[in-house]
């Protein structure tokens, strides 16, 4: 059996598809009964309702399982002690495998968040647990959060520069190759960056959303105050929000992005592209 942390989310969701799509036994932990009936009625998996962040809940999560693959909760300011937590928790169930959903780039110390799941591989390492992390950049499904309301203004506002660059992943093929890893006695040990084929500016992607509405789709660059107002007014937390802001700032400096020759490689075939992805999930 195969565990899967933070299996409600969009990621998490992913991977359980993919999982039981190669027939294997997945044993899912979800927050609360909300998630455990969104789960139930869409997989067919042992779903644990939990805290990751508890130790009376990580105790008897692991009977039975022999790898995990673990997602904390997105921008949570403990993911250091969770993800500690888990790895002492997986050292004593003598799992096989363990594999961590990390983020491209994670050494870049000028992202605290992306930082803290560097310092949770650094963990993994110590822990003696065979291991595989993936690293993969921003996900071409974020774009669907706002869609409509883009369909609607033809703006993209976002609180950096519209010439940052990024590879954006398509999180199918994210959830493909955690499949892969999971099921393979290959990828111990490995560590992968997951890139799309495309480098392009927030423009550049505009540009290509703007076949599926009626108008040209620009972006609009926002101050970071006024993003900020915005986070607040939607209740991101402390955490999330001044995290957030010191990645825009990276991303103004630097963009975002990485090379997609390791994805292909393990796919077997070139990942999809932002055309692509746009095609499969966008209305015109």
């Amino acid at each position: 059996m195969i565990l899967v942390t933070g299996a409600a989310g969009k990621t998490g969701q992913a991977v359980v598809r993919a999982l039981l799509a190669k027939g294997q036994t997945v044993r899912t932990l979800v927050r609360n009964e909300t998630q455990c009936e969104l789960m139930s009625s869409l997989y067919d998996t042992d779903i644990v309702i939990g805290d990751m962040s508890v130790e009376s809940v990580l105790s008897n999560l692991f009977e039975g399982v022999r790898a995990v693959y673990h997602i904390c909760p997105n921008m949570h300011p403990d993911e250091l002690s969770i993800g500690q937590a888990m790895i002492s928790a997986a050292k004593n169930a003598d799992l096989t495998q363990f594999v961590f959903h990390s983020v491209l780039h994670p050494q870049v110390e000028a992202m605290p968040h992306h930082w803290q799941k560097m310092r949770v591989e650094e963990a993994l390492f110590a822990s003696g647990i065979p291991f595989t992390i993936l690293q993969p950049a921003a996900y071409m499904q974020n774009i669907l959060v706002e869609w409509k309301n883009i369909q609607q203004e033809g703006i993209i506002r976002v609180p950096y520069s519209p010439e940052s660059k990024g590879s954006p992943v398509d999180l199918n093929d994210v959830a493909h190759v955690a499949s892969l890893v999971l099921s393979e006695r290959d990828h111990i040990g490995a560590i992968y960056e997951l890139c799309g084929p495309d480098i392009l500016t927030y423009q550049e992607q505009a540009t290509i959303l703007s076949e599926y509405i009626d108008c040209s789709i620009r972006v609009e660059q926002i101050s970071l105050d006024e993003w900020k107002t915005l986070a607040y007014g939607v209740g991101l937390r402390t955490y999330s929000v001044e995290s957030l802001l010191k990645m825009f700032l990276y991303y103004d400096l630097y963009g975002f992005w990485g090379s997609s020759h390791v994805l292909s490689t393990l796919l077997q075939r070139p990942p999809t592209s932002f055309r692509e992805f746009a095609t499969n999930h966008l209305e015109k």
